[in-house]
């Protein structure tokens, strides 16, 4: 059995929940637990696993229902008018980056700048690479789920990433405000083409381009389907 969550009230408690556990997250990665404690932990963690388990279930689908754009271009046919300047954009609520009811994302928010996208995240523990440093890997993903939210901010069709080429030129610092900014520069036929950057307090520390493919309507109808 499958239940879509209303919008925006429902989401709320769940939002309260992924936070605590994210909260419970970053602790355990940062903390030693001695053998008792981690023994209790995991008790009343897998009791709250069972608990929730027995709830309905929801789809990745159902979750891109929550994010009205998607479902108002299958049900009209055409893509909602760009976002006011300024504003924050809802994005995918499971993505593993951006996702405000997806426990294990990093957190990562995104506003409209014009034609382009700010994302501005403070990456913590659970996604460090070298000690103090963030992870390599999150910084791709990052750059990936700004550029994606571009074509959002723009009010255009929405695309796939189709290549993404990130050059790492310092490195990035874990546990503070990070600013990701992208967008597009130009396109030939469905591909979309975008760049951006990233920077700290200290400066910038990476760069991206990336080359992004239109969705096709047919697409829409066999996830729908």
């Amino acid at each position: 059995m499958t239940r879509q969550l209303n919008q925006p009230e429902e989401c709320s408690p769940m939002v309260d929940v992924v936070a605590a556990v994210r909260r419970l997250s970053e602790a355990l990665i940062t903390r030693q637990l001695d053998g008792d404690t981690a023994s209790a932990t995991a008790a009343e963690l897998v009791t709250i696993a069972k608990r929730v388990e027995q709830e309905p279930a929801r789809s990745k689908a159902e979750n891109f229902g929550l994010r009205n754009r998607i479902t108002s271009f299958m049900e009209t046919g055409v893509w909602p008018d760009p976002p006011p300047d300024g504003s924050k954009l809802e994005f995918d609520v499971a993505s593993v980056i951006g996702g405000n009811l997806n426990p294990a994302s990093v957190g990562a928010e995104y506003f409209r700048d014009g034609n382009e996208v700010i994302g501005r995240v403070n990456v913590g523990r659970c996604f460090e690479g070298p000690p103090e440093r963030v992870h390599g890997g999150i910084i791709c993903a990052l750059f990936d789920e700004v550029m994606g939210a571009v074509f959002r901010a723009n009010g255009t069709a929405s695309a796939f990433t189709g290549e993404l080429a990130v050059r790492f030129e310092a490195p990035c610092p874990v546990g503070v405000d990070l600013e990701f900014r992208a967008r597009q520069v130009g396109e030939s036929g469905r591909k979309r083409f975008l760049e951006g950057e990233a920077k700290s307090a200290d400066g910038r520390f990476a760069s991206a381009t990336a080359t992004f493919i239109e969705m096709r309507i047919d697409h829409f109808v066999d996830t729908a389907e």
